[in-house]
């Protein structure tokens, strides 16, 4: 079991960013992203888990669903997964990863 540890998920994979038009790889442009089994993960599931037992708990509907609520939420966890990024500029200056620029690429 030992040899089946996902220690990716928390180290984080590179993900090569491809052009939206041409889907050729965007040289020297890429995402350092945490995987689904990471810590980081898991807490944010256990967050929206605690959340919906705890409207429930007070007769409420488990979620309210709304498109724009759900795109957001997306975006925030897409936030707290990248850890880094190479190759990002906005007006011919290096675009550092910080949580705000991060989320307005997103």
């Amino acid at each position: 079991m030992n040899d089946l540890k996902p220690v990716k998920a928390d180290e984080g994979a590179t993900l090569q960013i491809l052009h939206p038009e041409t889907e050729e790889p965007v040289e020297g442009m890429t995402i350092m992203l945490l995987g689904h089994d990471s810590a980081v993960y898991r807490k944010m599931q256990l967050a929206k888990q605690q959340a919906i037992l705890n409207r429930m708990a007070k007769g409420k509907k488990a979620a309210e669903l709304d498109a724009e609520r759900l795109n957001a939420d997306v975006i925030d966890e897409l936030t707290k997964l990248t850890i880094s990024w190479t190759g990002f500029e906005l007006d011919g200056k290096v675009l550092k990863p910080t949580p705000e620029n991060i989320k307005n690429v997103y």
